[in-house]
């Protein structure tokens, strides 16, 4: 298997509420994800990689619905209409100040992803190996690459 790039209609099948975007918006953030998802991504990843961080840069951008399929904003909690007045989750507001991939669902589901396929550096104890005494051999116990 190849790793295939996705279509637009694979984004709007996987987020339908991006559904009204035009293909040549959508074609466009999908072609510039690929700047960040590229084939070093396990197989299986990349083609979700790249439809969650498109879908995060139109979001960003204000293209497409932000929200649910309910129609309410991401983070709504309550909503009244005389004299209108709208609440927003601490959560919800907290991640839009934020900024960056926590700002939209989107930018949350690809982060889960990222981690996947760029894990962050690996860091190890350090050490120094038993010291070599030439007439009786190590002077400690033998690391087990030796035995």
């Amino acid at each position: 298997m190849a790793y295939d790039a996705p279509t637009p209609a694979e984004l709007k099948l996987r987020y339908p509420e991006l559904s009204a975007v035009d293909d040549a918006v959508v074609q466009y953030w999908l072609t510039d994800s690929e700047r960040t998802v590229d084939q070093s991504w396990f197989e299986g990843d990349y083609k979700r990689g790249l439809i969650m961080l498109a879908a995060h840069g139109m979001a960003s951008n204000g293209i497409g619905a932000s929200g649910a399929t309910s129609g309410l904003p991401e983070g709504v909690t309550n909503i009244r209409s005389g004299s209108f007045s709208m609440s927003i989750s601490d959560k919800a507001a907290s991640q839009s100040v934020e900024g960056g991939y926590g700002s939209t669902k989107y930018g949350r589901q690809f982060v889960m992803l990222l981690r996947q396929n760029k894990g962050g550096p690996r860091v190890t104890a350090g050490g120094c190996l038993p010291a070599y005494d030439q007439f009786n051999g190590y002077a400690g116990p033998l690391p087990p690459w030796v035995l």
